[in-house]
């Protein structure tokens, strides 16, 4: 008979005694209960009590020979079916408690112009989240150098990957000294226009001029996740893009 450690045992949340008889049963596989008080010094009354509990669950059985009571291991089938029933019903209650969260709010903010663009610009650091751009102009660059340049010294302090999808006629001296920055260039028309993407926010801009320039970030994580998988597939795609 295989020996098996009395912490394994526990672990099937059976009374202590009823744990510490089973452990002594496997070992033996059969024997009298007056064995069993000795071999465990527990209280006879407590060995008999566990006794009749592991012949309720279906795991022993009790035999009677010359008028002395024996007790023998039965199966072990009752076990994984009581752990079959708990798991189907934690598997209910974690869908229960999975089904009840509420899903997060949506929310939507706008920014304009200068102060709109480095307030925007002030809180993507904060996210601290890495940051994907698809269809970049280096509009941002030109239009805001000073912002452009505090910001992009900050990202790098903050260790921020940026990553940065180029359409194909952007010229290359605009994406020159830009520290940190991994870019590489699609074909503009599978996406024209221009989208940040980071943690659970996205923000399409419009870099129409300095004082025109208008974000709309919008916060969904599953819209988010969409636009980042869309980055990725199009990153992917683009590796022999020159």
């Amino acid at each position: 008979m295989t020996y098996m450690k009395t912490f394994d045992l526990q672990q099937l949340d059976l009374p202590k005694n009823s744990t510490l008889v089973l452990k002594a049963l496997l070992e033996t596989e059969e024997s009298k209960a007056n064995d069993l008080v000795k071999k465990l010094g527990v209280h006879r009354h407590l060995v008999y009590e566990a006794l009749n509990d592991l012949e309720r669950r279906g795991l022993i059985k009790r035999l009677v020979r010359n008028e002395v009571f024996y007790f023998r291991l039965l199966t072990g089938e009752p076990l994984v079916s009581e752990a079959a029933k708990k798991y189907e019903v934690a598997v209910e209650i974690a869908r229960k408690i999975r089904n009840s969260k509420k899903r997060p709010e949506s929310t939507v903010t706008f920014f304009e112009g200068v102060e709109g663009v480095n307030s925007f610009t002030e809180f993507v650091l904060k996210q601290n989240q890495d940051l994907f751009v698809l269809g970049a102009n280096t509009r941002f660059r030109l239009f805001f150098p000073e912002i452009f340049d505090l910001w992009n010294e900050k990202r790098q302090q903050k260790k921020i990957h940026f990553k940065v999808l180029v359409p194909k006629d952007i010229p290359t001296e605009y994406l020159k000294n830009v520290e940190g920055l991994q870019y590489r260039r699609y074909d503009g028309r599978l996406f024209p226009g221009v989208i940040w993407i980071f943690g659970d926010y996205l923000a399409h801009i419009v870099w129409n001029t300095k004082q025109n320039t208008e974000i709309i970030m919008l916060h969904q994580p599953t819209i988010a996740e969409q636009h980042r998988d869309l980055f990725e597939t199009i990153w992917k795609l683009s590796k022999k893009i020159s």
